[in-house]
């Protein structure tokens, strides 16, 4: 019976050494932040909200431009005029709301799509690490609520993979 009971104690205590090992955390979050993809992925991101803002400054000019076109004529025209100038000026109006909302989901998209391939190198990297190392979970910081300091942090050995 006590060598039943040792050796029950001697697999739960090589088991629980074996288990330490295999689990690691990384932050994704500051790996992400530190490729030259994700910098040049901002960049671009700033160009097109350039873009952008440029063409909803050029539409908020036309509308004000023709707002005040329109205020200084406006005891002069007809009434036939008059509305069909109200109505330029609502559709001018509601193109530029447009424009700008359909922009905003336009810029979400192209972050999107421009963070696909820098997340599949970060997972690439993260899967040569974990078999690299034999660990059987490589697991986000921004998951966990609760780290052992004994923990293996796997955060450098992924931007070392990453050539960071």
């Amino acid at each position: 019976m006590l060598k039943k009971i040792s050796l029950f104690a001697f697999l739960l205590l090589s088991f629980g050494a074996f288990a330490q090992d295999k689990i690691a955390y990384f932050n994704v979050a500051e790996v992400i932040m530190a490729m030259p993809e994700y910098a040049q992925m901002q960049d671009s991101l700033k160009s097109e909200e350039k873009a952008i803002r440029n063409e909803i400054a050029t539409m908020e000019e036309e509308y004000i431009r023709k707002t005040e076109a329109f205020i200084k004529e406006k005891d002069t025209l007809s009434e036939n005029i008059k509305t069909r100038r109200e109505q330029e000026l609502y559709d001018l109006r509601e193109r530029a709301v447009n424009y700008s909302e359909q922009a905003e989901g336009l810029l979400r998209q192209l972050q999107e799509q421009l963070l696909v391939p820098v997340q599949q190198k970060v997972r690439d990297a993260i899967q040569a690490v974990g078999a690299e190392n034999k660990f059987m979970y490589i697991l986000d910081t921004a998951a966990l609520l609760y780290v052992d300091p004994n923990a293996t942090n796997a955060t450098e050995l992924v931007k070392k993979k990453l050539g960071l």
